[in-house]
């Protein structure tokens, strides 16, 4: 027989966390400015000609959409797809062990975001001009340039479509109707068909037509959701916390505590994370940030975004480096331990969040290159960076090598 045997370098949660905290930002730090480069590459090898003759402010935004695009469907799009839709189906199909396993699923990760692109967008490319591969990535003079670059972040957007018409499938809807009546992989067949119809829908509904500016007579015939794309992401980010908080430590609190059936469930934290994530939190977030007139100059929405996000981020980190906890040996009683948990989110988020506004223009991966060329990421999309190698770090790599998991045979007594 065998047993699995679990070796920490760190004996506690909390100090497990702290210390996967510090070689998640080490490795971010080294990491960004290597994939920057490496995608700054791809792009000038696309297009290249073309980028050389037009003004140097059209090249680095192409550059910079581009960077995103791939991070985002390969790292961001992938992982939802691989860990949330199929619960981490096949991660240990050739071996168990760290870093091999890891190393295997991350490359796996890249050719399914990968597909993934060639397949939605190609397909839609074939009839909108923004999204033909020809436009995307050999744009030949700068009217292409420009067209590519609409393309790109329409694109790229399809990310917040997963996050937002994916995720609650998972978090809220606990992958029902398939999950526990059809064996793995075919219930993420089933939960991903569902929800990717959905991603698509939102996708197409509220993103395309926002950045594709069609007119008539001269006059704009579609807005950006929201009043405006700031006020758009705070609506986002602020929803994306809230139907988090069942699955990443909240005991399906807070929609547990209206109903514990499916899908009666789902559609009450679906409610409560439009209301609470959507509406209010951006409101009582927007007053703060104009009461202390945080980063006068830059749109309100933004700043709420990146609080929000920041919030995200570390509810995530607590999740996945922190064990959540308090665990249930210290907090027994289920509702105690959300409320500890949540009150943990919120004041660490925030702190965060402020520390975030004040840090990324120095960072690496935030807004600051060091004179070497590559794109970073910015105010928003920059917590992602960190914030990838949290998830990959626990759900991929088992918190490799902080944690370490042997299988060690074991002798029974007859």
């Amino acid at each position: 027989m065998t047993e699995t045997k679990i070796r920490r370098v760190f004996p506690g949660q909390l100090s497990t966390g702290v210390a996967a905290v510090a070689l998640c930002f080490f490795i971010t730090l080294i990491y960004w400015p290597i994939y920057g480069t490496i995608t700054k590459a791809l792009a000038t090898a696309c297009a290249g000609s073309t980028l050389a003759l037009v003004e140097p402010a059209l090249a680095t935004k192409y550059i910079g959409v581009f960077t995103e695009g791939v991070f985002f469907w390969t790292c961001i799009n992938a992982w939802t797809w691989q860990i949330l839709i199929f619960g981490g189906h096949g991660k240990y199909t050739k071996t168990k062990k760290q870093p091999v396993a890891g190393l295997r699923y991350t490359l796996f990760s890249l050719l399914i975001g990968i597909i993934g692109f060639l397949a939605l967008i190609g397909f839609v490319g074939l009839f909108w001009k923004p999204f033909s591969f020809g436009i995307l990535f050999t744009p030949s003079n700068a009217a292409e340039v420009a067209l590519a670059i609409e393309g790109w972040e329409a694109s790229n957007f399809f990310c917040l479509a997963v996050l937002i018409g994916q995720i609650p499938f998972s978090s809220l809807f606990q992958r029902k109707p398939f999950a526990g009546r059809i064996q793995s992989p075919y219930d993420g067949m089933g939960v991903m068909g569902m929800s990717l119809a959905v991603a698509v829908t939102v996708w197409i509904a509220i993103f395309i037509p926002s950045f594709l500016k069609f007119e008539l007579g001269g006059a704009a015939m579609i807005n950006a959701p929201f009043g405006s794309w700031p006020n758009t992401l705070a609506f986002c980010q602020g929803f994306i916390f809230w139907f988090l908080i069942p699955a990443e430590g909240g005991e399906l609190f807070p929609m547990k505590a209206i109903t514990k059936k499916q899908p009666w469930m789902g559609l009450s934290g679906l409610v409560i994370a439009l209301v609470c994530g959507g509406w209010l939190m951006p409101k009582l977030l927007s007053a703060v940030v104009v009461a202390l007139n945080i980063m006068p100059g830059t749109p309100t929405g933004t700043v709420v975004a990146s609080l929000e996000l920041s919030m995200v981020v570390f509810m995530l980190t607590w999740h996945h480096l922190f064990d959540d906890y308090p665990n249930a040996e210290k907090v027994p009683q289920d509702g105690k331990r959300f409320f500890c948990r949540f009150a943990i989110w919120v004041v660490g988020g925030l702190i965060y969040g402020f520390i975030w506004l004040k840090a990324f223009p120095f960072l690496p991966y935030g807004a600051n290159n060091f004179g070497l060329g590559y794109p970073t990421m910015g105010i928003l999309a920059g917590q992602f960076a960190f914030l990838m190698a949290v998830l990959y770090m626990n759900t991929v790599f088992d918190k490799f090598p902080l944690v370490r998991k042997e299988e060690v045979e074991i002798s029974s007594s007859k």
